[in-house]
């Protein structure tokens, strides 16, 4: 057999196995296909080629073939367990691409079978436990991933947790609940989604203070997504009786950090209900000066706009027409893969990857 593996390694050295190499390294895929087609007829026992040729067939989007191929080389007899489970890994990712979750599952397990520390097969694993909304299994593999690797992502360990509590919550198991939003807040608290979802929840039992000291704790530590608790935080207080009590939170995210125009925006309407109409608009106009695109913000200027004007038909026209306006939209972006977004998602409906969505934003022109 080691003989054997040597015949298949010297036939992978053939012209048309080199210039597919060289042309898949230039990212010339069509022209890498062709060539390591031509490779395997010449070559049929090698089987490194097949793999490769599937795996740039699967990434064509041509996937019945990318299948035929790599399950042809399964049918093969003599494989080492390293072959079949090499094998077996490109044919689950081509099931994964296809959308046959339960194929890919089981081709992914199979694996891991046979190689145990497979990382790239639990890896996969773990999305297709998440697309399946399998928190529970999903953590699982990520523990033993960590196992594997020694590395352990504690943004997505918080995430699952997080989406463990949410399922737990809906279904009204509050012990549950509250100890994987714990589980999640201990494990990363740089992840601000568990600190929403537990107020939420804590919000909707009646606990109205706990509620407010989960959400203030987010705030503080990530003022970046401090906006996220801005309605929520005035919606429990004003429960409290205390529905005046924003102002200095605002100014608090401000101060941290000049450019978030949401503060100045929530700050800039409870500066205009008190009264206070100047340094309301100011507020405003410091919002457009740092992100200027945001149709939140301009809705807020006509409308301070249309309390002073005499005429304001016209202006309430432009006001209704820039609401429906799609390039006001306040745009998010995934770092991963540049799916946009209109706000911001804890987890990529594109690439599936946590945590990856900043804001997008556009500069204003100097003149």
């Amino acid at each position: 057999r080691a003989s054997h593996r040597a015949d298949r390694r010297r036939k992978t050295s053939s012209i048309h196995y080199i210039l597919g190499l060289d042309f898949l390294a230039s990212r010339q895929i069509d022209r890498a296909v062709s060539e390591l087609t031509l490779a395997a007829r010449k070559d049929t026992e090698a089987i490194e080629i097949y793999l490769i040729l599937g795996n740039l067939l699967r990434e064509k989007g041509q996937l019945e073939r990318a299948i035929q191929i790599h399950q042809s080389i399964l049918h093969r007899p003599g494989l080492s367990g390293e072959e079949r489970a090499h094998a077996l890994l490109c044919l689950g990712m081509d099931f994964k691409r296809a959308g046959f979750r339960n194929r890919a599952m089981d081709t992914f397990q199979e694996v891991v079978a046979l190689d145990p520390e497979n990382a790239y097969a639990l890896s996969n694993l773990i999305k297709i436990h998440e697309a399946e909304h399998d928190w529970e299994r999903a953590l699982e593999t990520q523990e033993t991933l960590f196992q594997v690797s020694g590395e352990l992502d504690t943004a997505l360990k918080a995430f699952l947790y997080d989406q463990i509590g949410q399922a737990a919550a809906q279904a009204e198991e509050g012990l549950l609940a509250v100890r994987a939003f714990e589980d999640a807040i201990r494990t990363e608290p740089q992840v601000s989604a568990p600190y929403l979802h537990y107020g939420d929840m804590l919000e909707n039992q009646g606990r109205f203070e706990e509620a407010e000291a989960k959400w203030l704790a987010m705030a503080s530590d990530n003022p970046r997504l401090a906006y996220l608790v801005f309605d929520r935080l005035r919606r429990v207080r004003e429960k409290l009786g205390r529905g005046d009590a924003m102002t200095e939170l605002f100014k608090s995210v401000i101060d941290a950090d000049d450019n978030d125009w949401r503060a100045h925006l929530a700050l800039a309407r409870d500066l205009k209900e008190r009264g206070e109409s100047d340094d309301a608009f100011n507020l405003l106009m410091e919002a457009v000066r740092t992100n200027p695109h945001a149709l939140a913000v301009h809705v807020e200027v006509w409308r301070s706009l249309v309390s002073m004007d005499e005429r304001t038909d016209r202006v309430q026209t432009y006001l209704d027409e820039v609401e429906r306006s799609a390039f006001f939209l306040d745009p998010y972006i995934c770092m991963k893969c540049n799916y946009r977004a209109n706000g911001i998602l804890w987890r990529c409906p594109h690439c599936q990857e946590w945590n990856t969505f900043i804001e997008e934003r556009v500069e204003t022109v100097d003149r």
